[in-house]
């Protein structure tokens, strides 16, 4: 359990770092910071309760970008500002990095397991962001076909 506290520790510290990275107004710090850390501790928690690597990143990436709609509605800012320093921590460097170095070391079948696992979790990270902009688009859709009907 401490481990995973320090890994959402650690993810929410890189968020910051990132959001200052990207060049976000100190204003939107904060809501940057939050986004990561809801990812993190959604993505631990997925994993926790199904396992693997695609479905917790899908979900904790999927939280994560909704809330980046909202917290982009209470700023007055697009969506993707608090879309990537949030989903940052969800990336699959590690994974991406063992891949290339059992590559280079000719350990073949080693890099394509690290391969396949870095897409999946690419994968899951991409899916989750357009399950919540689909999300999005669709209520708000219903949203102006009632406001039409009432008028």
């Amino acid at each position: 359990m401490e481990e995973i506290i320090i890994k959402i520790i650690a993810g929410t510290i890189a968020t910051l770092g990132f959001a200052i990275l990207f060049r976000l107004k100190p204003s939107h710090w904060a809501f940057a910071v939050l986004d990561g850390l809801l990812a993190c501790v959604c993505y631990f928690a997925f994993t926790e309760l199904f396992g693997g690597n695609f479905l917790p990143n899908l979900l904790a990436a999927f939280v994560a970008s909704v809330f980046a709609d909202f917290f982009a509605r209470i700023c007055k800012a697009p969506s993707t500002v608090f879309i990537l320093p949030g989903c940052i921590a969800l990336v699959p460097g590690g994974t991406l990095y063992y891949a290339m170095s059992n590559l280079l070391s000719e350990n073949r079948d080693i890099a394509v397991e690290y391969f396949l696992t870095t897409l999946t979790v690419g994968i899951g990270i991409g899916g989750g962001i357009i399950a919540a902009s689909l999300l999005r688009v669709t209520i708000q859709a219903i949203s102006k076909k009632i406001k039409h009907k009432k008028s």
